[in-house]
């Protein structure tokens, strides 16, 4: 084995050896025995430890190692000189007399004998303590540095998330600014549509009164044999359809005729399954599943029916020829201002209780371009002369004050639940007048006729004064103010149309019911009698007579009266 020290010398030239070769070398050098005692240190040493060779020789090295390392470097040294175990660089903190800390960079080698056998240790130093102090400092700062950088990011992050919600509520509100934007488009699109469904129906119901009113004369002047007659007959029956044709119209507008009572919806489906079964197609599956109870619902029952039979009789035309299933279904749910879909331009439905007539079909299903449609005035996707059925249905929903909603998938049916408001408790209806004895009917009187189409003011003339009625006509509220005031007290009664330029029938009416209380005044209109009532206040006229009419039924209504 060849020698540790330079140029081969033996083991006991280790001393001179030591103090020639390493006496005043640049880098600190000791040396231990067996035992771990420094039996020698270099000048360089005592220079870096700040000792003197006589306060360090027979001493154990771990004596001068920073307090808190001496018992790991006890451990450290003696399991080397016993064990002969690998010898690695390691860093160890040493003491000064002054009380600072040294950080020493340790490389050693062992000492051997002639034999191989371990004497001791020698080992060199390198002090490193500026490098640590700098690396030390260098770690500061590197954790502040990343300290600050997962504050930053954490800030960042909370930024970031709170900029996603931002994002994710602008959209959720554009979104319901524009699904809002669109209900309110749609039911202003309904609403005009109403009005002019509305307009168009009167404009009709006139004409149709002339026409049925006429067609009535003219057929009583002659033989029931004729066949001008049959002629005739065919006239009126074709007046009557046309006039069912702008009662739906007047039912779209909201403004058809209407009986409001109390209603339980259950009831209502009950009463009619019967007739539905009987019009609906042979292969579908009625299926019935109604709430046992729930609150009435101030509605006009035979309106009601119309929008059961108008939803059944589409569910069943969806089949086509196909076997299916149609559930009718009622309930009650609670809805939140504005949840339901609003069928009044600019105007939420309210928060309530309301009652639903659901009607439901395994059929063909709407696609949604057809669907955006399907409340539109005679369009229709069936053959013509259809087209009015869910308008109907919505203008009777509407009129209501309920809301509707449809939902449809192609292939996969249709579901339509039409909702209503429900009342608090159903006020009893007030008993039905007696109407007076015929014997009454003296054919003897006046009777004031007022109406802005000249048609219908004729033929009302007519009708009356063929049997035997004295008629004063007037063309227009303010004609008619100026005829009541000059010949107001031989009146007996007075046929007022509602609608009119100027002054309408409901002013007319306040005027002449202020002159006189106990005139009796028939209203007479194409719009619903609820509507008319509902702008008179506490005043009620002593009956109404819905347009288009004929003379029979001028005549019965009038006799009630006299």
């Amino acid at each position: 084995m060849s020698s540790p020290f330079p140029g081969g010398q033996p083991a006991e030239a280790r001393g001179a050896l030591s103090d020639d070769a390493l006496r005043d070398a640049p880098i600190a050098c000791h040396e231990l025995d067996i035992a771990g005692n420094v039996i020698w240190v270099n000048s360089e040493w005592c220079r870096l430890v700040g000792l003197d060779a006589g306060q360090v020789l027979g001493h154990p090295i771990w004596e001068f190692v920073a307090p808190e390392e001496r018992e790991r470097s006890r451990a450290a040294v003696t399991q080397k000189l016993s064990t002969e175990s690998p010898l690695a660089v390691f860093e160890r903190p040493y003491s000064r007399p002054d009380g600072s800390t040294l950080a020493l960079e340790i490389h050693e080698r062992y000492r051997r004998g002639p034999n191989g056998e371990i004497l001791g240790i020698r080992s060199f130093l390198l002090d490193i303590t500026a490098r640590k102090r700098a690396e030390n400092a260098l770690r500061s700062v590197q954790e502040e540095l990343e300290l600050r950088i997962r504050e930053r990011t954490q800030e960042l992050e909370l930024l970031i998330d709170f900029l996603r919600r931002e994002m994710d509520e602008r959209r959720l509100a554009e979104s319901e600014h524009r699904k809002l934007e669109a209900q309110v488009q749609y039911s202003q699109r309904l609403e005009s549509m109403g009005v002019l469904a509305g307009g168009v129906a009167h404009k009709f119901n006139n004409l149709l009164t002339s026409i049925m009113g006429y067609t009535s004369m003219a057929a009583m002047e002659l033989p029931r044999k004729s066949r001008v007659q049959e002629h005739l007959d065919q006239v009126l029956d074709a007046a009557k359809s046309a006039a069912e044709l702008t009662q739906q119209m007047l039912a779209y507008s909201g403004r058809g005729q209407f009986v409001l009572e109390s209603l339980d919806i259950s009831r209502i489906v009950e009463g009619t399954a019967r007739l539905l079964e009987s019009m609906l197609s042979k292969k579908a599956h009625l299926v019935l599943e109604l709430a046992a109870t729930s609150p009435p619902i101030e509605a006009d029952a035979a309106q009601i029916r119309q929008v059961l039979i108008n939803l059944a009789t589409n569910a069943s035309d969806a089949l086509a020829d196909r076997a299916g299933e149609i559930a009718i279904r009622t309930g009650v749910m609670w809805a939140e201002a504005g949840e339901l879909p609003s069928l009044h331009a600019g105007r939420a439905t309210p928060a309530g209780l309301y009652a639903y007539l659901e009607v439901a079909d395994t059929g063909c299903g709407i696609d949604p371009e057809t669907l955006a449609k399907i409340f539109d005035p005679f369009f229709t996707t069936k053959f013509t002369g259809r087209g009015l059925g869910l308008p109907a249905v919505l203008g009777i929903v509407r009129a209501h004050r309920g809301s509707i909603r449809v939902a449809s998938t192609p292939g996969q049916g249709t579901v339509v639940r039409a909702f209503f408001p429900t009342m608090e408790e159903a006020e009893p209806e007030p008993p039905a007048a007696t109407a007076p004895e015929s014997a009454l009917w003296t054919m003897t009187g006046t009777v004031l006729v007022v109406d802005d189409e000249e048609p219908i003011l004729l033929l009302a003339k007519a009708v009356l004064e063929e049997v035997g009625l004295t008629v004063l006509t007037a063309r227009d509220g303010n004609q008619a103010v100026e005829v009541f005031r000059d010949h107001g007290d031989r009146i007996h009664a007075v046929l007022l149309d509602v609608t009119m330029p100027g002054m309408d029938g409901t002013e007319v009416f306040r005027h002449f019911h202020q002159a006189r209380p106990d005139i009796r005044v028939i209203l007479c209109s194409g719009y619903n009698e609820h509507e008319v009532s509902s702008r008179l206040g506490d005043d009620r006229p002593a009956a109404f007579l819905r347009k288009p009419y004929e003379p029979r039924e001028l005549l019965a209504l009038l006799s009630t009266l006299w």
